[in-house]
Parts: structure tokens; C-alpha cells; sequence
């Protein structure tokens, strides 16, 4: 997939943040860390997701809407490092969120060429987390915190 200069930088960026909260969740005793919220959701053929699913591995859960330019942006750098890191156990899972009836998520992450999994109707969830607006991404780690 070819991205121009600028969301080239902007991905590194957002990277390289990501992969510092996940390093130092993974190292340290002392970051501010609360259970994560359980959940059940759903992705579009219907079959079940959930946090249960991803016990003992780091996970991404991204808030997102196929309607958000931003989180078409950041997604692709969210891809990068699914790929990237997840024979290590990492897992990204986006949610969709404020969604028309006739939307389809996980096309549009096709689209997007994203390989992770998208679970649909997501906003109770998302009202679990605290989401104020998309996108809006937070990691799990291996013992089911949020760091």
C-alpha cells in the first residue's frame, strides 16, 4: 500500500507511541492500569467477539465509525503494526460505532486493505470505556488491564 510523505510521519508517530505504552505496560508495575470492561459484541456475519477471546494477549480496541476520515487515517498504521507484532500476541480490534443501518464496517477496512476484525454496533461498549469520539484507542494487556 503506497501513502504519501506526510501520513507516512504521522504513522510512525502514532506507532511508535503505540508500541511505547506497550512495551512499558509489559515492563512496569507501577503504570495506572484498571480492569478491562467485559464485553460481548458481534462482528457483521454475526458470529460472537469478546474480550474473553483475547485472554493472555496485548490487545488494541479501536473505537471507530466508517464515517471518520481520522480513523481511516490512523488504521492503516494500526495494520503496520498488527502485522507486525502479532506472532509476539498482539491483537487489534476495532469496533464500529455511530454506524447508518446500511454501513458496512469491515468492508470498509477492506477497503483499507486492514486485515484485523471489526465488531459492529459497538456504542454500548463504547459507552463502557468512556469513548468521547473517534478515533479512540486503547490497549489491554495480557492480564486484561487497561494501561
Amino acid at each position: 500500500m503506497e501513502y504519501g510523505l506526510g501520513l507516512k510521519k504521522k504513522l510512525h508517530t502514532v506507532l511508535k507511541a503505540l508500541f511505547c505504552i506497550c512495551v512499558m505496560s509489559s515492563l512496569s508495575s507501577h503504570v495506572l492500569a484498571y480492569k478491562a470492561p467485559d464485553f460481548t459484541l458481534f462482528d457483521q456475519a454475526g458470529n460472537s467477539i469478546t474480550l474473553k477471546d483475547y485472554r493472555g494477549k496485548g490487545l488494541i480496541i479501536h473505537f471507530w465509525g466508517s464515517w471518520c476520515p481520522f480513523c481511516k487515517d490512523l488504521q492503516p498504521g494500526l495494520d503496520i503494526l498488527y502485522r507486525k507484532y502479532k506472532k509476539s500476541g498482539l491483537e487489534v480490534l476495532a469496533v464500529s460505532i455511530g454506524e447508518s443501518p446500511v454501513a458496512d464496517p469491515q468492508k470498509a477496512l477492506s477497503e483499507l486493505g486492514v486485515s484485523f476484525k471489526t465488531a459492529v454496533k459497538g456504542d454500548k461498549v463504547a459507552r463502557i470505556y468512556n469513548v468521547a469520539g473517534t478515533p479512540a484507542s486503547y490497549f489491554i494487556n495480557r492480564v486484561g488491564e487497561v494501561v
